[in-house]
């Protein structure tokens, strides 16, 4: 009786010892940061060695990890960084695009923003810094409705952030959607989009969903 409670007692130990080795495993592929990009996307900005960019895979808004971009020490906060990605659009060319990505932040001291950029002669850029993101927040999910124009070659799109804080960006989607006139954006190269590419915007309704 004695030999088979050892033997029980041995096994359930043995049991539990490759358990632990398997959730150590776990939680060294999946529980902690990675510089690695998110397949498809990039780093770019003016600054963009002044921030940490990769995968956070404790962070989530839906089922899979989030992408995130965090100031590093004595971070420069006249200059940004952006984790970007764009494509040739030409299954939305002609057409109204919803554009929506959910948002997190923390302790962002000057701001951040969602982007999008249509470049066409009647494209444009929004990068919400006339509703710039921060401080600290939970989940978000920030909406566009844009319009792109058949001559459009490159839409761009990712989340800046410009000097000290952390945002990470996650569920980022485009679905098609119907025109709701609204008053025109302007981009100004010399202040709003830190000189980045510009024209003159023809986006349309801008949501902001809490």
């Amino acid at each position: 009786m004695a030999f088979v409670t050892y033997m029980q007692m041995s096994r359930t130990i043995y049991f539990l010892f490759r358990l632990f080795i398997f959730l150590n495993c776990i939680f060294q592929v999946f529980g902690q940061v990675s510089n690695n990009l998110p397949v498809g996307w990039f780093s770019a900005g003016d600054s963009q060695q002044e921030y940490q960019m990769g995968i956070d895979y404790t962070t989530f808004y839906g089922k899979a990890p989030s992408g995130f971009i965090k100031s590093l020490p004595n971070v420069n906060e006249s200059g940004f960084g952006t984790l970007m990605q764009n494509f040739f659009p030409k299954d939305y060319l002609g057409k109204h695009v919803r554009f929506s990505c959910a948002i997190k932040y923390n302790n962002v001291l000057n701001w951040a923003g969602m982007w999008v950029r249509v470049d066409s002669v009647n494209g444009g850029l929004d990068n919400m810094y006339g509703r710039r993101i921060t401080g600290t927040g939970d989940w978000k999910v920030v909406e566009n409705i844009v319009n792109v124009p058949g001559d459009t070659n490159v839409f761009a799109f990712g989340i800046l952030l410009s000097g000290e804080g952390e945002v990470w960006i996650d569920e980022c989607n485009f679905e098609l959607a119907e025109y709701v006139p609204s008053p025109t954006f302007y981009s100004n190269p010399n202040a709003d989009n830190f000189g980045m590419l510009t024209y003159t915007t023809s986006f349309g309704s801008v949501y902001q969903l809490n």
